[in-house]
Parts: C-alpha cells; sequence; structure tokens
C-alpha cells in the first residue's frame, strides 16, 4: 500500500537482525541484510547475510554475500562466500568467489554455481 511512497534505495539499507535469545526453525527470508547472532535450522535468503561469532545455522543459505564467524552447517549459494578467523563451515559452498581468513575451519565441497 505504501510501497510507492517508499524511497529507492531504502532496501539497500534495511538490516533484520535474529537476536542472540532467538532460535528459529523454518525459512528466513529479507530483501535486505540478515544479521544472525542466535540460532536457525532451516534456510535463509537474503542480500548479504552475516553469522556472528556465536551463532549457529543448520540448514541452506542463498545469498548475494555471506561472511561466515560463527558455526554453519549445510548448503551455502552466494556471489561471494567469505569466512572470519572464527568461522567454522561444514557442507558445500557453491559462489562465484571464496575469502577464508587464516584460523577458520572449512571442511567443503565446492561445486560450479549455475548460472
Amino acid at each position: 500500500m505504501f510501497e510507492r511512497d517508499r524511497k529507492s534505495g531504502d532496501a539497500d539499507r534495511e538490516t533484520s537482525v535474529i537476536d542472540a535469545d532467538m532460535r528459529i526453525t523454518g525459512t528466513v527470508v529479507s530483501s535486505g541484510d540478515i544479521v544472525l547472532a542466535g540460532g536457525v535450522e532451516g534456510e535463509i535468503k537474503c542480500r548479504h547475510l552475516t553469522v556472528e561469532g556465536q551463532a549457529t545455522l543448520n540448514g541452506t543459505i542463498n545469498v548475494e554475500e555471506a561472511t561466515i564467524a560463527g558455526q554453519v552447517t549445510g548448503e551455502v549459494t552466494a556471489g561471494v562466500f567469505r569466512m572470519t578467523s572464527t568461522g567454522n563451515f561444514d557442507g558445500v559452498v557453491k559462489a562465484d568467489g571464496i575469502e577464508v581468513e587464516n584460523g577458520a575451519v572449512l571442511a567443503a565441497k565446492f561445486r560450479k554455481k549455475r548460472r
């Protein structure tokens, strides 16, 4: 109803936070960014996902950019996949670009991303 009043570019600044006290089972979808500080069992679809140090995710990620500083198990499809030194990933990665900092734990199968 109010979409026509929304200024273009607002979606670029929208960030949703899954708090450290939250545990979600299911699918989480956002047209903006998501910061995961809690836990998700399921699927996340968004523009940019940041998994913070104490956060856990078991499932599927489909994003333009993923930054992993916490524990992730599952499958990631991303334009850019980044792991910080505290990140721990176990699963399948389909990405155009991959960045891994020294100290990250990465046990992955890499697959070609379909265009």
